[in-house]
């Protein structure tokens, strides 16, 4: 028993005396200081059996700081201001959003991002902005009221310490109207010295919270802004913006302990129906004192951080929660709206300064460049001082002053030799291949080489002078003066070169002797049936002459000409010449009775008389009454406009694509191809497609014909086995000037040797 009582007693540890308190943490706002006491313990392996803490904590220098004084955290964020960082130098700012609220967090000034320069903060320092908690060794520790560490005592919602709510009322509701406009919407007025002010939405919402004051002035969420959730120092008090964050949905939330000494405006910005803003707040049951009362609003940021600045705070005369002017409040002392502030001395700060990096000394191959590096002193009050480069050197490394350069291969343009010119002779063009080569000789990018010009890729080059070849140009054959028993053509035959430049006919004949033929035989195949009428010439003459026994075409003397004078020339049994006296017989029907006598000409098959005019009552007319008419052989009916589905149609295109070269087209223009002008029943309108038949079958594109004269009698003529039947048409009812319908001129029309007319299409727009 003796024995284990001397062993317990061994073992018994004791505390010993509190020492003395250490110094205050901070001298104004509330500071922590400690004490310690040590523990007695007979145990050899370094632990004790002591129950309780090492050391006690207590609040200092409870009063507040100076007015102006810059905030706790912020002087120790401020304490990183010029050092470099991940080679920028900041301005630190203090940033509250982290979860461990004492960590010394500071954000760079207008960055976005927030850097732990410490693992706890320095004791005392507030753990969020508006509350008692402090921060003590690196944990939140709860400050009662009474100033005192883990006190019992509370803040009633009055604010006053161990007050049990009776100084002051409740107001309490919830704004649920449920659809409001687009936009900021009043919800109600928070009046000045209101307490424990708690807003939040009843749901999360699209809709967001707006304060401003009685002026109109946004405090929070203004012009269509949305902040994050953070805190805003307004009407002498911190008030709390809670709300999700970007892309969530959650209740926003405002809270403050207060009291506030303006009133502020609630809005709510609508985008969806309301669900619900509940809010509560608690006044003073004196209240404030009736009639008209200053309002003042939150001190700004200081103008300097040391050395001295002002800042400035809004004072308003108010009563009713509305502003007035400010002489409604001259009975009552108007509160201070500036004041000074940074009165702290600036501490000096030394960094490195360096200036804009200079030319590099090579354009390729490596080269360096410099800039100037210097050290700066600042003391935050003058202008910042040029001083020796240690006392730089002893915070952070100096900068270097120069760098490398242009490190990429130097290359330039490689030609190789100009191509053969691209013409035999005259004027060409000549190419050749451009590459851009390192010193190497390998081929790099283009843009390596340009910091020189590149040379031209092609340049113009010239042989001598192109000899033109001079010859005979021979034009095609003209029309045939007859279309049967033997006609006459011609052609036009110059001296030229390539280039369509004329020369003298004795150029030609220095190495040509020969000129060809201008002149030649047509169309000698016999006429298989008689002729009734035809076309000849006479100089200015318009007759008609019978003739019982020949038709014969009797060319004019001028054979340098290709227009022919017109004549009539009857077979009839009078051998006298009479002017128009055949035409009269047929209009009046006197005479023979054939076909080509009778009023409307015989049908297409040369023999049956037509009962009306365009080939009615004929054979295989029907197709005159078909949408889009006849073809041009009279008989088959069009499938579309202009002759579609016709046989041996040609249209305009075929002519433009066989028109002649610029050498020959002054030569050939008006004659015909030498593929019709062979043919049995000679050329189309066009000079290239060969007639199928006495009437121009299988010919498109007739000439429109010039208007006749007035005097002149209008006739409508059919060719049958190469005979133009014509017929008296009825006079137009006034003279006009434009194209006659079935008509011919006196005259005939100018670059045509001679034409057929035909009756016109009642559905075609060809004459």
């Amino acid at each position: 028993l003796r024995l284990f009582a001397r062993k317990a007693k061994r073992q018994i540890d004791f505390w010993g005396d509190w020492g003395e308190w250490s110094r205050c943490s901070r001298s104004c706002g509330g500071g922590i200081s400690f004490r310690q006491r040590r523990c007695y313990s007979q145990r050899t392996d370094g632990g004790s059996n002591c129950i309780g803490p090492t050391r006690n904590y207590h609040l200092c220098n409870i009063q507040s700081c100076p007015e102006g004084s810059r905030d706790f955290r912020a002087e120790q964020c401020a304490e990183f201001d010029g050092t470099e960082f991940q080679g920028k130098r900041y301005k630190w700012l203090p940033y509250y959003g982290a979860p461990n609220k004492c960590e010394l967090n500071c954000i760079p000034k207008g960055e976005n991002f927030y850097y732990r320069h410490k693992e706890a903060v320095t004791d005392g320092t507030p753990c969020e902005p508006g509350k008692w908690d402090v921060c003590v060794e690196g944990v939140c520790q709860a400050v009662s009221c009474d100033n005192m560490l883990n006190s019992a005592k509370k803040e009633d919602k009055c604010l006053q310490c161990g007050g049990d709510g009776r100084a002051c009322y409740e107001v309490k509701g919830t704004f649920d109207v449920l659809s409001l406009p687009k936009g900021y919407n009043q919800i109600f007025i928070i009046p000045m010295g209101a307490t424990s002010l708690r807003i939040k939405e009843v749901m999360p919402s699209r809709n967001f919270l707006a304060i401003k004051n009685v002026q109109g002035e946004y405090y929070l969420n203004g012009h269509w802004t949305i902040d994050f959730s953070r805190d805003l120092h307004i009407a002498s008090t911190v008030v709390h913006y809670d709300r999700g964050s970007e892309g969530d949905l959650a209740p926003e939330l405002l809270h403050s302990r207060g009291p506030t000494t303006e009133p502020l405006v609630i809005e709510l910005i609508s985008q969806e129906p309301n669900q619900g803003v509940q809010y509560e707040y608690y006044l003073p049951m004196q209240g404030y004192s009736s009639g008209y009362s200053w309002s003042y609003g939150s001190w700004s940021d200081c103008s300097s951080e040391c050395g001295g600045g002002y800042q400035s705070r809004l004072v308003f005369c108010t009563i009713d929660n509305e502003a007035y002017p400010d002489y409604m409040c001259r009975d009552k002392p108007k509160p201070a709206n500036n004041r000074t502030c940074g009165l702290q001395a600036c501490p000096q700060t030394k960094r490195w300064k360096t200036g804009e990096w200079g030319a590099c000394s090579a354009t390729c191959g490596g080269g360096t460049q410099t800039r100037s590096v210097y050290c700066m002193s600042y003391d935050g009050q003058g202008s910042p001082a040029v001083v020796d480069d240690a006392k730089c050197m002893a915070f952070v490394e100096q900068p270097r002053s120069t760098q490398p350069c242009n490190m990429r291969q130097c290359a330039t343009w490689s030609t190789e030799p100009w191509s053969e010119c691209s013409a035999s002779c005259g004027e060409g063009i000549q190419t050749r291949t451009v590459t851009c080569r390192t010193e190497l000789g390998s081929q790099t990018q283009d843009f390596a080489c340009l910091t020189e010009p590149k040379p031209l890729l092609s340049q113009p080059c010239s042989k001598e002078n192109c000899i033109q070849k001079i010859g005979w140009h021979i034009g095609a054959w003209g029309l045939c003066s007859k279309s049967c028993d033997s006609g006459i053509r011609k052609r036009q035959v110059i001296c030229a070169d390539g280039d369509s430049k004329f020369y003298p006919p004795e150029t030609c004949k220095a190495s040509q002797p020969q000129t060809p033929a201008m002149l030649g035989s047509c169309n000698t195949q016999p006429c298989y049936l008689p002729q009734r009428f035809f076309f000849s010439v006479y100089s200015n003459e318009r007759t008609v002459q019978g003739s019982a026994t020949h038709h014969q075409f009797q060319p004019s003397e001028d054979h340098s000409s290709n227009f022919l004078p017109l004549r009539w020339e009857s077979h009839s049994s009078s051998s006298g010449s009479r002017q128009f006296s055949s035409h009269q017989d047929i209009a009046t029907g006197t005479g023979p009775r054939d076909c080509s006598q009778s009023p409307h000409g015989c049908c297409s098959d040369g023999h049956t008389t037509a009962s009306g005019p365009f080939g009615q009552g004929c054979p295989f007319s029907t197709c005159h009454q078909s949408r889009y008419g006849c073809c041009p052989d009279g008989i088959s009916a069009a499938q579309g406009p202009n002759n579609v589905g016709c046989t041996q149609y040609y249209s305009d295109d075929y002519v433009s694509r066989n028109r002649p070269t610029a050498a020959s087209q002054a030569l050939s223009q008006q004659n015909p191809s030498d593929e019709c002008r062979g043919s049995l029943y000679g050329c189309c309108y066009d000079n290239i497609a060969s007639a199928s038949g006495p009437q121009g079958e299988g010919c498109l594109n007739r000439p429109s014909q010039p208007a006749r004269s007035p005097r002149t009698p209008a006739v409508l003529g059919r060719v049958v086995s190469g005979v133009c039947l014509l017929h008296h048409l009825p006079q137009p009812p006034s003279q006009s000037s434009g194209t006659a319908t079935g008509s011919i001129s006196a005259q005939p029309p100018p670059g045509r040797d001679n034409f057929l007319l035909t009756p016109p299409h009642p559905y075609s727009g060809h004459s």
